[in-house]
């Protein structure tokens, strides 16, 4: 028994370094001067630690406006996701239909398919839309997000049926019920929706670099990624962003990560 204890301690050790790393890697790289990542001669602290890559991604280039961005998009994402996914979730785990199950499946089947097979004909329909060079255009094909419909179902499933029936026995409409009932129950579970959302509308970079042209309108990922120039990279200043960036999700995350954990561990019970 203590032989198996230290093996899964030494194993989350293992994935904890794993996962912090790259963060340590980020942080130290950018609190170093752009000729010390550059040199020849290998060294992992900064010799004269500043905060010089930072102040310059600040004052030299649209940082804030990329925040800004980012921040109106991943919000728009993430609330049109629980608006789109929470009642189609709710019909597919509490509403009887013919062809429920196949929909569903269908529905599912959104996650194997490459967004990369989607560009062309997303492009065009936006482009006819009016939408390119719009921050419109970069949140709202990320708007249906399959795995949420997933996590909400699972999580409605669990819900007793009495509640629903003794709801129909006052009087109250399917909105009502979902709205002071389903949707109360099942916040945990939202939450969880809500974070994968955000995030997944924040990390983005390939749609909104092919929808979004003009400079003062990119997001923080693909303004990051505009500091590598014709003439060179500077790899203190991407990790000074990058860092930047990453603030707003560990913020997300910290203040949500009760209500994710508890989503997570109640979606897949039944009963």
């Amino acid at each position: 028994m203590r032989t198996k204890k230290i093996l899964i301690r030494s194993l989350e050790l293992l994935f904890i370094a794993v996962w912090v790393f790259p963060l340590a890697w980020m942080l130290i790289t950018s609190l170093k001067l752009e000729e010390e990542v550059i040199t020849k001669t290998f060294t992992f602290w900064p010799q004269n630690p500043s905060l010089a890559n930072y102040i310059k991604a600040f004052t030299s280039t649209y940082i804030i406006n990329w925040m800004g961005n980012s921040f109106v998009v991943s919000l728009f994402a993430m609330l049109l996701t629980l608006a789109v996914d929470a009642p189609i979730a709710y019909a597919f785990a509490k509403i009887p239909f013919r062809g429920r199950n196949i929909l569903f499946w269908l529905v599912m089947g959104g996650m194997m398919v490459p967004f990369q097979v989607l560009i062309v004909p997303l492009y065009l329909q936006f482009n006819s839309y009016g939408l390119v060079n719009t921050l419109a255009a970069a949140y709202l094909p990320r708007i249906a997000l399959p795995i949420g419909i997933f996590i909400l179902k699972q999580f409605y499933e669990g819900i007793p049926t009495d509640l629903e029936e003794a709801a129909f026995i006052d009087g109250a409409n399917r909105a009502r019920i979902f709205f002071k009932i389903i949707v109360p129950l099942g916040q945990s579970a939202m939450a969880t929706v809500i974070i994968l959302s955000f995030i997944n509308a924040w990390n983005d970079f390939l749609w909104p670099l092919i929808v979004i042209n003009d400079t003062i309108k990119y997001t923080i990922t693909v303004g990051i990624a505009n500091f590598q120039g014709t003439h060179g990279t500077q790899y203190s200043l991407i990790m000074a962003g990058a860092a930047v960036a990453s603030i707003p999700q560990i913020l997300f995350y910290i203040f949500f990560r009760k209500k994710i954990i508890a989503g997570i561990a109640t979606s897949g019970m039944k009963g």
